[in-house]
């Protein structure tokens, strides 16, 4: 895994995300937000893609910078409930079948519903089936034995995020 890669696509992440709120007319805390959600998801899934990891030293600092921003904001927690919803379902099936989620995964999606706020539902939602679609794909291309291959979930989510703030 390359160090210089892994910048480079946490630095694209935040341009692409920054650029999409300014458009967007986010200002101030917002802005802030979806550039560190960039940034995170960009390095999160280069490193995913390579190593099969979500390294904590990314998600937890974004996760943590993204809440406190997301505070800043004054936005209501009742708008955040469908995506906790779909977060804690994704902890309960990383429980019931660890293979299917990784605790990483779980985090990243945290991190989504707190850079993304009341979009996050979507965004969740499109990663997931981007990569089921994906899995699906490969398991009629190569059949079982690509079943009991893991996907990286990091690109899916990161694809998702992206989506849902440029619509």
């Amino acid at each position: 895994m390359k160090p210089k890669a892994g910048i480079t696509a946490a630095i694209g992440g935040a341009v692409v995300f920054a650029s999409a709120g300014v458009h967007l007319g986010a200002g101030g805390a917002g802005l802030a937000r979806v550039s560190i959600l960039g940034a995170a998801l960009g390095a999160t899934a280069y490193t995913d893609l390579a190593s099969h990891r979500i390294p904590n030293r990314i998600v937890v600092p974004a996760c943590t910078a993204c809440a406190v921003l997301l505070s800043a904001d004054r936005a209501s927690v009742q708008r955040l409930i469908p995506s906790l919803v779909l977060v804690a379902l994704m902890l309960l099936v990383s429980f019931a079948s660890p293979a299917s989620f990784g605790m990483g995964d779980v985090k990243l999606a945290l991190l989504v519903v707190l850079g993304l706020g009341d979009v996050a539902p979507r965004a969740l939602l499109l990663g997931l089936v981007l990569a089921a679609v994906f899995g699906l794909l490969l398991i009629l291309r190569f059949g079982r034995p690509a079943a009991a291959r893991s996907l990286p979930l990091a690109p899916f989510l990161a694809t998702g995020a992206a989506v849902a703030v440029l619509l």
